[in-house]
């Protein structure tokens, strides 16, 4: 599986270029003017009929060619392989230090471009620092389970009562039976607290043990049914277990 890091950040990069790329081959001029300025893109697209021909012709291809760019990117988004990724991710961070480099050994050197140095290597450097990010937390990925702090933090949670489920932390389902077992026992104190005699066994229900007892004596235990079960449902009304 690939990272969703990776799609986004090429999806980013294919709709700058993409956007780039058309307004350079539909709109030439106003480009160069909304990039350099009106007497700047004025002097850069040249003096005679011909020159300006020639260099619009140019800037157009250059257009295309980063629409091509654009395009290209957003298939290499679609791609899952974690080491074509990285790969990729290494080559494109190279290529944007090296066009950085570029404009400032070579566009310094042009007064008219010169004003504008300064913003597009910025943007250069920040367009690489995309790639950089990816590639860091990559590497974090890989080095934090080596080195136990995935373990650790899933023991951490498991004992606060939550196990990670789809990327997510859900409760745990040891410790919800745990927990609800642990209130259902708490019930039960409860109402047995509620329900505990308040006297002993033998001074309760003197009535239906004085009837019982003296049946009992008279008559025999068998005879006396009746009224061993009326003291019985006495002693339980009382709270006794019998």
């Amino acid at each position: 599986m690939g990272s969703s890091g990776f799609f986004l950040i090429c999806l980013l990069h294919s709709v700058i270029a993409l956007s780039c790329g058309a307004f350079m081959m539909i709109y030439t001029n106003d480009f160069f003017v909304l990039g350099h300025g009106k007497e700047t893109a004025t002097k850069l697209s040249g003096s005679t009929p011909h020159d300006q021909l020639l260099i619009k012709t140019s800037d157009s291809f250059s257009g295309l060619l980063l629409f091509a760019i654009g395009f290209l990117l957003f298939m290499v988004a679609f791609v899952k392989d974690r080491e074509f990724q990285s790969f990729f991710a290494k080559g494109c961070v190279i290529l944007h230090v090296i066009m950085a480099i570029w404009r400032v050994y070579f566009e310094r050197k042009l007064e008219d471009l010169a004003r504008d140095l300064p913003r597009q290597v910025v943007g250069d450097i920040v367009l690489a620092l995309s790639w950089v990010f990816f590639l860091v937390s990559k590497v974090l990925n890989l080095l934090l389970p080596q080195l136990g702090f995935s373990k650790v933090w899933v023991v951490v949670l498991r004992n606060w009562g939550f196990e990670k489920m789809g990327g997510m932390l859900a409760p745990n389902s040891s410790s919800t039976l745990a927990l609800a077992e642990s209130q259902s026992q708490q019930n039960q104190n409860a109402t047995a607290q509620a329900t505990k005699p308040k006297k002993k066994i033998c001074c309760a229900c003197p009535d239906t043990k004085k009837l019982r007892d003296e049946c009992i004596v008279e008559h025999g235990e068998t005879a006396c049914a009746k009224w061993i079960e009326a003291h019985r449902k006495c002693l339980r009304a009382e709270g006794f277990n019998v």
